[in-house]
């Protein structure tokens, strides 16, 4: 096996750090979503509320914008599919809202991945490693994650498209990473689980480039076509997070 000698890793947050947690927020939270709805004399079922949901997460988007965080402006339109009159959704948004991210917190903290997740970083940093993380996501968001994982304090780096406006495949992200780590390009590996947003543009600017690549069938949802045209192909391929050890020297 072909080792990547570098000097600092830096990953992406989503599908990289912690896999998309809605489904396993979805089942833990169920028959609080349901006692919500019916605090407001609604009586809807569940099924029809994730159905919603989904379509949500899908149609509203727009710069930063945290789906795994989840923010107002989706959960409106979850409310607006399932026809709940504004003056209703104006409050019952915001308690869905704060239950939702009650039952992220639980979810991050009880999936056996974070330990793994842990694990590896505390490994690699013990033997070195300057470690950071760039998301494009939300600041609140991605402290959030690193916060629930107990990982924050392991990197050295820590920066959204929101903190420095600018998003990935924007080249410029990658400037401003390696400015931080003042280290040759070669010598900086991004990991991270999007061909396009992830492997090219770092490998454009020189660095090495590890993809994560997940198993849709395990998620149920395949996140990525990994047959996408590319510029560039990574220098390494990983399934599981802990595959890091194996191939960084």
């Amino acid at each position: 096996m072909t080792k990547i000698r570098t000097g600092a890793l830096v990953f992406d947050q989503g599908n990289t750090l912690i896999m998309d947690p809605f489904q396993k927020v979805m089942e833990l939270e169920k028959d609080e979503f349901r006692k919500l709805f019916a605090d407001h004399r609604i009586w809807i079922d569940t099924p029809k509320v994730i159905e919603a949901w989904i379509r949500a997460n899908k149609e509203v988007d727009y710069p930063y914008i945290g789906h795994f965080f989840q923010e107002e402006p989706i959960i409106q339109e979850v409310l607006r599919h399932l026809g709940i009159p504004a003056e209703v959704a104006a409050f019952l948004g915001l308690e869905l809202l704060k239950e939702y991210r009650t039952g992220l917190k639980a979810v991050i903290e009880s999936d056996p991945r974070t330990q793994e997740v842990r694990r590896t970083l505390q490994e690699l940093k013990a033997s070195g490693k300057r470690l950071g993380v760039f998301s494009n996501d939300r600041a609140v968001s991605l402290g959030m994650v690193l916060s629930h994982m107990g990982i924050e304090h392991l990197f050295e780096y820590i920066e959204t498209s929101e903190s420095i406006g600018i998003e990935k495949p924007d080249l410029r992200v990658f400037d401003h990473l390696l400015a931080h780590f003042g280290l040759p390009p070669h010598r900086v590996a991004y990991v991270g689980d999007d061909p396009i947003r992830d492997i090219d543009p770092a490998k454009a600017k020189g660095l090495k480039a590890i993809l994560h690549s997940v198993d849709g069938a395990l998620y149920g949802e395949a996140w990525r076509d990994y047959s996408a045209a590319t510029k560039y192909k990574p220098d390494a391929v990983i399934k599981d997070f802990a595959e890091l050890l194996e191939i960084i020297a």
